[in-house]
């Protein structure tokens, strides 16, 4: 017996108790044409050759960049770009072929659809502009690359905790701009003389910059600034920081612990399916064994 007999067998267990949008209904088997289309999408060697053509497709946006390349190739380049969109255009036709309604209720289908469907967008004359949206096919790999989809999955569960932390970073800096401003807009008017002054100019501190154009001059006046500015840099970078990776991190977590918990579902899926096999092999041999 080979090991892709009980991968398969797993995978089949896995999707009777935990169906997914995209798998089929056991009250209702699929076409022959269906089944062979769903084989041919999900086989590895069309899913890499779909990563590959949005790697080469990435490279000859970048390529189209440079103008002496763009000058020399442009209408290889031109045709190779659209021979590319008639790829995606047909993988796409063959998925919802192979899915049915069930391909709309992916949220990661609805992204390639969207991806696929934007470059199709006019980009003559005044919308020439619309053509840097052919970049945005090179985030299929978002859909493509399992490690990426888990990625994209477990900051999607950490919007909830990071929205939190964005509201206490927006609180924290509303009352220093509001204090420096008060502080020292008469030391500094062009920083903080103004409330929009002031933030932009703790928002170059939030981000590292500028400390050496900021803080010295008004260390000059009153010699605590420093303290001030330090605390402020303490709060609002190393903290929220922190509190940020510290969120993102445990959405990771967590993921890979719902990923470990339905592992083990299925190998206890598994094992009732192999008591169910030996089960029907006694019984079978039961009924077959002579009598006496």
């Amino acid at each position: 017996m080979t090991t892709d007999a009980p991968a398969a067998a797993s995978d089949s267990a896995t999707d009777a108790a935990f169906p997914r949008p995209d798998a089929p209904d056991p009250a209702r088997p699929l076409p022959p044409w269906r089944a062979r289309l769903r084989a041919l999408v999900e086989h590895p060697w069309f899913q890499r050759s779909i990563v590959t053509l949005i790697v080469l497709n990435a490279l000859l946006i970048g390529a189209e960049t440079y103008p002496g390349v763009h000058d020399a190739g442009g209408g290889i380049l031109h045709v190779l770009d659209a021979a590319i969109l008639a790829i995606f255009t047909i993988e796409l036709l063959l998925r919802i072929g192979a899915y049915g309604w069930r391909f709309f209720t992916n949220g990661w289908n609805l992204f390639d659809l969207f991806v696929v469907g934007v470059s199709f967008i006019p980009s003559g004359g005044a919308l020439q502009v619309l053509r840097v949206l052919r970049v945005l096919r090179v985030l299929r790999l978002l859909s493509q690359v399992p490690a990426l989809r888990r990625v994209v999955g477990a900051l999607g569960s950490a919007i909830p905790g990071i929205a939190a932390i964005g509201g206490l970073l927006v609180i924290i800096m509303y009352v220093y701009v509001v204090a420096c401003t008060m502080l020292f807009g008469t030391i500094s008017p062009e920083l903080f003389g103004d409330l929009g002054a002031s933030t932009v100019s703790l928002f170059r501190l939030l981000n590292g910059d500028g400390w050496g154009e900021i803080v010295p001059p008004l260390q000059a006046e009153l010699p605590w600034a420093w303290a001030f500015m330090m605390g402020y840099g303490l709060i609002s970078t190393f903290v929220i920081l922190n509190l940020f990776i510290a969120v993102t991190c445990e959405a990771l977590e967590n993921q890979k612990e719902e990923e470990t918990e339905l592992t083990i579902k299925e190998r206890q899926l598994m094992d009732e399916v192999l008591e169910l096999k030996a089960m029907v092999r006694a019984l079978a041999e039961q009924r077959t064994a002579p009598r006496p």
